[in-house]
């Protein structure tokens, strides 16, 4: 059976353990390799646990009359220029996932040791590119996303034993908010018993963007993939689903607040539950002075909180056990009333 934790980089995955942040830098970084250092160096800041890249070589990813040719040349990265971004990135503290759309970016990535590889949508149904990312050993994550159930169950089988992370979530972006489904994340694990991730396409203008994260982790989800540039108001390529880095960061920040109310962790003690109830409770007190030698009805009690330095009095729901009975001195207002005080 496979097992239900993994650890990418040096952060375990699944099983309990705090969500995954990924910070996905596709192409924001224009083709740039010094604006992709940046993004490094802003991905950590932001709080995030890994940075992911896309590398790809142009020439094997489209035809030469592909209407995205050109502007996918534009931010095509060469092989220096990625060698020095992903050594920056191993350096950075930060787990490197890079999605590799070729051979000779998939053998880029691992001459420089990445943690993990995320398959791209359109080659969930390429059995021999599938086969070329198991052989590198590392963890897996798969986009699920649009692929029809037996089409999962085939990538599925291809991995093997490898470590692996199922990606809910549609790759097109900006994904509308009714097809989130955030409710799946839970049946895909129940079903694949594997790691399930949320990818984040929502429209990084929109304030949902801030809590998608953030509810995905609470509903179970132990990776989130969201894409991130260092100036949204530019609009330039993939910043339809991006945060800006104080957007991101501020959903880092609720991300961890929605795990923490999700209630993972250790419950509370048991002598912190009987402090936070003795706080709350109330007990049975005088409605007024009651007379030594006065029989006590219910007209003549309160229920009310009493001071924590003291010990409680008798529960509102046993009352019963002092009506009828005397006193045998005086009780002032406000009074506990406790057994010693009765005959």
């Amino acid at each position: 059976m496979r097992p239900s934790t993994l650890v990418i980089g040096s952060r375990p995955v699944g099983g309990g353990q705090p969500c995954l942040v990924v910070a996905e830098v596709a192409s924001a970084h224009e083709g740039s390799a010094d604006v992709a250092l940046r993004m490094i160096d802003a991905a950590f800041k932001m709080g995030a646990d890994a940075v992911q890249f896309q590398v790809f070589r142009t020439e094997r990813l489209v035809v030469r009359r592909h209407p995205e040719r050109r502007s996918l040349d534009e931010v095509e990265l060469g092989t220096k220029d990625w060698r020095r971004v992903l050594k920056a990135s191993k350096a950075s503290g930060l787990a490197v996932l890079v999605e590799a759309f070729d051979l000779p970016s998939l053998d880029l990535a691992r001459e420089a040791d990445v943690d993990g590889y995320k398959v791209p949508a359109a080659d969930m149904e390429n059995p021999e590119f599938i086969r070329s990312v198991v052989a590198g050993s590392k963890p897996l994550l798969l986009t699920l996303g649009g692929l029809a159930e037996a089409g999962v169950r085939e990538a599925i089988e291809l991995t093997g034993a490898a470590p692996l992370v199922l990606l809910h979530g549609l790759p097109s972006f900006p994904v509308p908010l009714e097809e989130t489904r955030l409710r799946d994340l839970e049946a895909l694990k129940e079903r694949y018993r594997a790691p399930v991730g949320f990818l984040d396409r929502t429209d990084g203008g929109s304030g949902f963007a801030l809590v998608a994260p953030a509810l995905a982790a609470a509903s179970g989800a132990d990776l989130v993939e969201k894409h991130f540039t260092l100036d949204r108001s530019r609009k330039g390529r993939d910043y339809q689903p991006s945060l800006g880095p104080e957007d991101f960061y501020r959903m880092v920040e609720l991300l961890r607040q929605a795990e923490r109310a999700r209630g993972d962790g250790a419950p509370a003690s048991a002598e912190e539950s009987r402090r936070g109830r003795r706080e709350l409770r109330r007990s049975v007190v005088a409605g007024g002075l009651i007379p030594r030698g006065e029989v006590l009805t219910a007209a003549m009690l309160a229920f009310k909180r009493t001071d924590e330095r003291f010990e409680a009095g008798i529960a509102p729901r046993d009352a019963h056990r002092v009506i009828g009975r005397r006193a045998v001195r005086p009780i002032q207002a406000d009074e506990i009333i406790r057994e010693d005080m009765l005959e």
